[in-house]
């Protein structure tokens, strides 16, 4: 009698927990259906050289006086 009591709070805590975390699961899920990324623009995110201008802006002023190079390197 006495394990079947002690098996019934056990089987009530966890159901509790359960609830608690499909609450939870549900509000994280409506909050990043639609749009997910909030800041960025409608253009489809930054060229190659809009992010290396921004990554590495010491390099941005060499790369302009530089001729144009081959972005990739090996391949076929």
């Amino acid at each position: 009698m006495k394990n079947l009591a002690i098996m019934g709070i056990i089987a009530s805590v966890l159901l509790v927990f359960v609830i608690i975390q499909t609450f939870q699961i549900n509000a994280i899920k409506g909050s990043i259906t639609g749009d997910t990324v909030k800041n960025s623009d409608s253009s489809g995110g930054e060229s190659y050289d809009q992010m290396m201008a921004r990554m590495h802006p010491d390099q941005a002023k060499q790369a302009s006086s530089q001729p144009s190079q081959p972005t990739m390197v090996g391949g076929c």
